[in-house]
């Protein structure tokens, strides 16, 4: 099989404003290989991605794609030199139906007629092998978080890519789901398609890997053989700290601690009856498949969508979960699955998205004071 290099990156930087994201990075990714870049949340991965496919202008350095030089802020050349890139938040249009989108993902030559498009799009998806099952005539926006994942890995590969950029495609997946994914990532190496994997798990990285590059404060921190390297060793890599201090044991706890909040018999429409009790200090973790009513149960939580049946207690006081003002007052704040769409206002700056659940702090008689909120 080829292993020539099919992604070369070359001492690329890149700062925006006073904050410098890469600093001199130097990466490749060879045919037939699945090469993993891990790192914290801002050592400077995303921006390294969007430099490759030519979303990011970078401030020095070189972007190579099959031997031939990209030119600085061109993604329509770097997918023409077989780039292809699967987004974390998503590149589609949510009003559109699956098969609108899948269409016009696909290079022009690659497209059926346009009257076609539900078939090629069942067959496409099908041969993908993503155990997914869409309706191609759904709208996309239906979809849940799960399967816009696996759509976006779709989309990528309908392009019949030779570099595949596959940025943090897990986070929404459950076992099941990643267990699909790893098999078409393993086969697209297999066709000798060069793969460059993005994921904060550890674990996942080294089941699919082969390499492994990790990036500390937008720095190379160097490349690792993935069957020789341990999760301990990559840690301690992107940390810049021993294992033992970025994971240090939890202190005892002492005494009795307060409950927070008590769900007894909580029970919805996709999900219950659900009993637990949470204190001061602890971590209860809520697991299951995708659709199992997680989701839902935290809307319940939040005030989002009333319960069928059970009570709620936070802090001593009992909650009607009828409006997020009541659930807001009592402490309780939700960090919805869907960032993009069900928690940030995108046409709005961090100022407003940061203040808007705590208006009344920075208000005095109904006017905002903006000197406060800043």
């Amino acid at each position: 099989m080829d292993t020539s290099r099919v992604l070369e990156i070359e001492g690329v930087s890149r700062q925006f404003g006073a904050v410098r994201a890469l600093t001199h990075v130097s990466f490749d990714c060879r045919a037939g290989e699945v090469h993993a870049l891990v790192g914290e949340n801002g050592s400077g991965k995303s921006t390294l991605l969007g430099i490759a496919s030519g979303f990011v202008e970078p401030d020095a350095g070189t972007v190579r794609i099959g031997g031939e030089l990209l030119r600085r802020d061109s993604p329509a050349l770097a997918q023409r030199l077989g780039l292809a890139i699967a987004y974390q938040d998503g590149s589609s249009v949510l009003a559109e139906p699956v098969k609108n989108n899948l269409y016009y993902a696909a290079p022009p030559d690659a497209r059926p007629q346009y009257w076609r498009r539900k078939k090629w799009a069942r067959k496409v998806l099908a041969e993908f092998d993503l155990d997914i099952e869409l309706f191609p005539d759904a709208p996309t926006g239906y979809l849940t978080m799960a399967e816009r994942q696996l759509f976006e890995v779709a989309k990528a590969l309908v392009t019949n890519p030779r570099v595949l950029l596959l940025d943090e495609p897990t986070t929404a997946l459950g076992p099941d789901e990643v267990e699909a994914l790893h098999r078409t990532v393993l086969a697209c190496r297999d066709r000798g398609v060069g793969v460059v994997y993005v994921s904060h798990r550890l674990p996942e990285v080294l089941e699919v890997a082969d390499r492994v590059t990790v990036l500390r404060d937008g720095r190379y921190q160097g490349t690792f053989d993935a069957k020789t390297t341990t999760e301990a060793e990559l840690v301690e890599r992107i940390v810049g700290r021993p294992f033992e201090a970025a994971f240090p044991p939890p202190a005892p706890r002492t005494g009795l601690a307060a409950e927070v909040l008590v769900v007894d018999g909580l029970q919805g429409q996709s999900f219950g009856p659900v009993s637990f009790t949470l204190q001061s200090g602890e971590v209860v973790g809520v697991a299951g498949a995708e659709g199992n009513g997680q989701s839902q149960l935290f809307d319940c939580l939040a005030g989002r969508i009333p319960p069928r049946a059970g009570r709620v207690a936070c802090r001593g006081k009992e909650l009607a979960l009828i409006s997020t003002h009541e659930t807001v007052g009592a402490g309780i704040m939700l960090l919805p699955g869907d960032r993009k769409v069900e928690a940030l206002m995108g046409v709005l700056g961090v100022r407003v998205n940061t203040t808007v659940q705590s208006l009344r702090r920075f208000s005095r008689l109904g006017l905002l004071r903006r000197r406060a909120e800043r």
